[in-house]
């Protein structure tokens, strides 16, 4: 399958990157191996601080028309981000998490763009706000006796943003009122503590030569959050014009349409990808044709009331189940425009795999696991991910002790150290990716189909895959 070159460069160098940190990142026991299961240490996949692209992350854009308001909050956990394009957005309240939340806007060039904030505290009576886009600079913002503050680029501003790469917003609220734990010293600079007017390892890469806007805010939030203050982030990517995807469903199972409204001219090009949103470490020659879509292409047409439109239809009968990054951009070198939304999927199952993979139950110590089969199938947020008892917080994080049954059927079955089914999840991308504490060991050699993750010497997670592999 061809994979478009400028689209997936920065996924296929994240994917080499992080399979080379994998092969000194966990042990496997000899004679075992890992066939249908990426196995991902904890810490270690970490697509922010690994990127080295000019320009941030795929990550799921909505972008509308001028002059709609919507919203951005970042939330308590890894962002499911809902920025929008050409219009103001909201930068959430604080406290504000770390790690530092980030998210990507698309600013039409030459129109006024605003980020509009809120603070609960109400001894915060101003943030500070660093832009990066090429230069650094920072300037205070007031906070409104209502708490709210606003930070807008004016026409002039946004019509010079680079075509190269993406310039940083940081936005950095300070827990103490009366001043910023980190500063900019305009006679050396550099970002320095404030009160020792000293900078950190952190800090100091923000000036290593040749570096991104994008790669120096990560270091900049990173000694900012050091330091005691907390950040959000906003990567600004400049383009010429909107594009909005309408709500994606299946045509029918194995077929993807894809439609919405653009401000692009009848007969702009555009390229359409489907990929999955949860990408991991490969063996070599991997066929990616189950979680990659191949590409399509449309013009842009007339549409009701003057507003242009789209539509393409893409074959997704090849693609296994998951959650999966919906992308739309111009295919024209001379105008930037995309947009990109996220669609969940559901494979068809295969009529000749009722019997699955070989399972010798006799060698699997498990209690008595009770199926409750009145729960019904959802999608797993995120990759699963092995947490102490009580931790967890989102459906893909698994305590100590589960146990997981990947059927035939394409679902699996996640019981706890008791036996009790309490979740039944698709048999997804999501499902084939596996975050393990640190220290961690791997067994999928001892049994056939079976993974058994060990800390510690107790087994953590037993998952049996019953379901035959299909990439």
């Amino acid at each position: 399958m061809h994979l478009p070159d400028k689209k997936w460069l920065f996924i296929i160098g994240l994917i080499i990157i992080v399979s080379l940190v994998l092969l000194c990142g966990f042990i496997l026991p000899k004679g075992g191996s890992v066939s249908n299961l990426y196995i991902i240490p904890a810490g270690v996949f970490n697509p922010a601080s690994l990127r080295p692209s000019p320009h941030p992350a795929p990550i799921p854009v909505n972008t509308t028309p001028a002059g709609t308001v919507t919203t951005v909050t970042p939330p308590a956990a890894k962002p499911v981000l809902e920025p929008t394009a050409m219009v103001p957005v909201t930068a959430g309240t604080m406290p504000v998490i770390t790690p530092v939340n980030r998210s990507t806007l698309n600013v039409l060039r030459g129109e006024p763009f605003t980020i509009n904030g809120t603070v609960d505290n109400s001894s915060i009576t101003k943030v500070q706000v660093w832009l990066l886009d090429g230069t650094i600079s920072t300037k205070l913002i007031t906070v409104m006796p209502d708490g709210t503050f606003h930070i807008t680029l004016n026409s002039h501003e946004t019509d010079a943003l680079s075509r190269n790469f993406s310039p940083a917003v940081l936005v950095q609220y300070s827990l103490n009122p009366y001043q910023f734990s980190v500063s900019w010293d305009n006679k050396s600079h550099e970002a320095v503590e404030t009160e020792s007017g000293r900078t950190t390892p952190a800090l100091a890469h923000i000036n290593d030569p040749g570096m991104y806007p994008t790669t120096q805010v990560d270091y900049l939030g990173q000694g900012i959050t050091a330091a005691g203050d907390s950040a959000v982030i906003y990567f600004l990517n400049g383009v010429d014009g909107w594009i909005t995807i309408d709500p994606v469903s299946p045509l029918q199972q194995g077929t993807l349409l894809i439609r919405g409204n653009t401000s692009l001219s009848v007969g702009t090009p555009l390229s359409i990808s489907v990929g999955t949103v949860n990408m991991h470490p490969t063996p070599k020659n991997y066929d990616w044709s189950h979680e990659i879509a191949d590409e399509g292409t449309t013009l842009v047409d007339h549409g009701p009331f003057g507003v242009n439109r789209y539509s393409v239809i893409i074959d997704t009968s090849h693609l296994n189940t998951g959650k999966y990054l919906v992308s739309v951009e111009s295919h024209d070198e001379n105008l930037q425009a995309n947009a990109n939304s996220i669609v969940e999927l559901v494979a068809k199952i295969p009529a000749n795999q009722a019997q699955g993979n070989y399972i010798d139950w006799s060698r699997i110590t498990l209690p008595d696991l009770v199926v409750n089969e009145t729960l019904t199938p959802v999608m797993l947020e995120g990759e699963l991910r092995i947490v102490p008892p009580g931790t967890g917080v989102t459906n893909n994080e698994v305590p100590y002790g589960s146990v997981i049954d990947c059927t035939p059927n394409g679902i699996c079955r996640i019981f706890n150290q008791t036996g009790v089914q309490t979740l039944a999840v698709y048999n997804s991308n999501e499902a084939r990716i596996m975050e393990v504490p640190n220290g961690a060991m791997i067994d999928s050699g001892t049994v056939g189909n079976v993974t058994f993750i060990r800390l510690n010497g107790d087994i953590v997670l037993t998952k049996i895959d019953e379901y035959p592999r299909v990439s």
